[in-house]
């Protein structure tokens, strides 16, 4: 008889279905989505010093004929503590500039300008660690004229624009310009006034820890 099979004259059923069931595919693997690039913010405190070529405009006496007296070319020196927010510093700034009264004059003598003041700048990343900025400052200024030993304090502010280069890490280049404008000044006891601006072309360098 079909799909019957015999064996020593005994009936032999035929196989059963198989009931093998194949298992299931794996789980499709899913590769994590890489980490966002976190960009780091560069703040952090900082120190700097700097030296520079100051170019004074003529000193004007106030008063009578409104004298103006030339004066040489000078040194300007800067040093400062500060905070890198990034963009934004914020630091405080002890300057000094001194300049002799011009040899074209009969007398002997120079103006000296201490400074103290807090700057903030701002500044653009230009990529390749190249960052221009501006800045701005303002505090307090000791003037001093040596030919009447005559000294005054006033007000003082400053603006300028340079550019940073990182030439190490965590060291900045400095280049940099800087109008430095004291207010008007006694220059003799109970005497007239002057009126004084300063231009520095300064170059210096940047530690932030």
């Amino acid at each position: 008889m079909s799909g019957t099979a015999w064996a020593n004259g005994t009936e032999v059923p035929p196989p059963a279905p198989s009931t093998y069931t194949p298992p299931p595919p794996p789980p499709p693997v899913e590769t994590p989505a890489p980490a966002p690039v976190v960009k780091q913010s560069n703040a952090g405190p900082y120190i700097s010093g700097a030296v520079g070529l100051g170019l004074p405009e003529k000193l004007e006496v106030l008063g009578e004929g409104d004298e103006k007296v030339k004066m040489d070319s000078g040194i300007a020196l800067a040093g400062a503590l500060g905070y890198n927010f990034n963009p934004v510093r914020l630091e405080a700034e002890v300057g000094y500039h001194r300049h002799d009264i011009s040899d074209d004059y009969e007398i002997d003598g120079h103006v000296s300008l201490l400074t103290v003041m807090a700057n903030a700048y701002y500044d653009i990343d230009a990529g390749s660690g190249i960052k221009p900025y501006l800045m701005g400052g303002a505090g307090w200024g000791h003037t001093n004229v040596s030919v009447t030993d005559k000294s005054d304090d006033v007000f003082v502010w400053q603006v300028g624009a340079g550019v940073g280069a990182e030439v190490a890490h965590n060291t900045t280049l400095d280049l940099g310009y800087r109008y430095v404008k004291p207010n008007d000044f006694l220059v003799d006891n109970g005497g007239p006034k002057a009126k004084w601006a300063i231009h520095n072309i300064m170059l210096g360098l940047r530690y932030q820890f």
